[in-house]
């Protein structure tokens, strides 16, 4: 009867290894697929982050360059109207000299 028991209690030791080792294992398998998920989350959010960085500096770029045509085009107007008002004194200069000649 003691036989008995004594085995009995082996079994069960036995059996509870067993459920501890597969637990174990169980454990580090849990561990190991949360690790990978974490990883893959971590990279959507890079990826993400660098497509709204990448949007981001495009649209900056198309604001600089549409500000850069419109100073272009200002500029290039600015530059017209000066070279009207030099050609009106550049006749007003040369009606002078005509004038001081008569």
């Amino acid at each position: 009867m003691v036989e008995e028991t004594i085995k009995s209690i082996r079994e069960t030791e036995s059996a509870a290894e067993e459920i501890v080792k597969k637990a174990d294992a169980e454990c580090a398998g849990i561990l190991e697929e949360a690790s990978k998920k974490a990883a893959g989350i971590r990279d959507e959010a890079v990826r993400d982050a660098k497509e709204k960085a990448n949007a981001s500096l495009l649209s900056a770029k198309e604001v600089g360059e549409k500000k850069m045509e419109d100073a272009l085009k200002e500029t290039q107007e600015q530059i017209a109207s000066l070279k009207e008002a030099a050609l009106a004194k550049e006749e007003e200069a040369v009606a002078a000299v005509i004038a001081d000649l008569v």
